[in-house]
């Protein structure tokens, strides 16, 4: 199991004092602190932008300029205002704790310091604000993640509706007799049409359970030695129907006895669906290839088209796991963007990155990488 290295808390402090800094980052350094002080309220406004603190402390009386009214001034800034500040003074009366707390102060630290009180105090509010932060950012991520599960099953409900439909209407055709099994027609057309647009059902639904075990981490990657061109040669037979209708050649240029060490059934999955998207994007009569390339102890898989090519501003969308993107194919076939998301998934999981080459009009390239399979694996 891995372990989260927690960076060590970093705390800014203004006081007049030279000497009650040099006290300070004594104190806090040797408590396992980082430490930056300053006397000068200017330059510390340049600490700040420079690198954000965990916690900040401020003395209240300062030549210049009092603790209370720069207190304000951080305030002021939204990026500034969750950080908590804690107020230095010899003084301890009601009036000015109620005012350090009215312009935004957690806390009170009386000098001369005692090293355990500081130190405690400090922590506190660090733990505090560093659990908000932690907070704060899993419920942003859980929300885009419902954000994205909610869209996606809306896309997909609406995209399994039309081929089963399409389904039903033809064989609701063949039982009322509309459609002639007998005519010469019917296996060239209508059981081609059925059966592509079970095939789309099918693609969808298996995409739709694999996006589903991944993002909830019921997923689980066995890496083995795996032939990539026998499994270029399963994904090519699978996807016949589709390439022999638009009558597209398949070339799979990946030579024998080349060996990935990763996951079957995701690299099939992978396989599956750049293949059927190069073939939906491929004109009639148009060339797929699949190549492969070493770099180091990697595999580089390419899957290779002559199709319609993709604007670089699309790309960018494709390859953006948190926006659905899809376009109709050359013979107007549907999509829905939920096999690349998949298939990114997929390929990180086994320690690569999926990237697409693409020029307009004359076609795409993607590709990713796998480690090499080596004996001692």
């Amino acid at each position: 199991m891995e372990h989260q290295v927690t960076e060590k808390p970093y705390i800014l402090a203004v006081d007049d004092e030279q000497l009650n800094l040099e006290l300070l980052r004594f104190i806090l350094e040797r408590n396992d602190y980082e430490f930056e002080g300053t006397s000068d309220d200017d330059y510390f406004f340049e600490l700040l932008e420079t690198r954000k603190p965990d916690l900040i402390l401020l003395d209240v009386i300062m030549p210049r300029i009092e603790g209370f009214e720069l207190c304000e001034k951080i305030k002021g800034f939204e990026s500034y205002r969750g950080i908590p500040i804690i107020f230095l003074t010899g003084k301890v009366n009601v009036q000015d704790k109620v005012k350090g707390f009215e312009v935004g102060g957690v806390d009170y630290v009386t000098k001369p310091f005692n090293e355990q009180e500081l130190i405690a105090r400090i922590q506190t509010h660090v733990e505090l604000i560093r659990a908000k932060n932690q907070i704060e950012e899993q419920a942003q991520n859980l929300k885009q993640s419902n954000d994205l599960k909610d869209r996606m099953f809306s896309i997909i409900g609406h995209d399994l509706r039309s081929p089963l439909s399409a389904a039903k209407l033809k064989m609701d055709f063949i039982m009322r007799g509309i459609i002639d099994p007998k005519d010469e027609k019917f296996l060239d057309e209508t059981v081609y049409d059925l059966l592509k647009t079970m095939d789309e059902a099918l693609n969808l639904l298996q995409n739709l359970l694999g996006w589903a075990k991944s993002e909830s981490d019921q997923i689980q990657m066995i890496p083995e030695k795996l032939d990539i061109s026998d499994l270029v040669e399963q994904t090519f037979r699978l996807l016949k129907l589709g390439s022999d209708h638009k009558h597209i050649v398949m070339q799979n240029n990946v030579p024998e006895e080349v060996f990935a060490f990763a996951d079957n059934n995701m690299i099939k999955t992978v396989l599956r669906n750049i293949v059927s998207n190069a073939i939906k994007f491929t004109p009639v009569e148009g060339l797929i290839k699949i190549n492969s390339k070493h770099a180091k102890n990697h595999l580089v898989i390419e899957i290779e088209d002559n199709g319609n090519g993709i604007p670089k501003e699309d790309i960018k969308k494709i390859l953006n796991p948190n926006e659905h993107f899809s376009k109709l194919g050359t013979e107007k076939e549907p999509g829905t963007g939920l096999g690349l998301i998949l298939c990114q998934n997929f390929v990180r999981k086994n320690g690569g990155t999926l990237k697409i080459r693409s020029e307009v009009g004359k076609g795409s390239t993607f590709y990713f990488d796998l480690p090499l399979y080596s004996e001692e694996d």
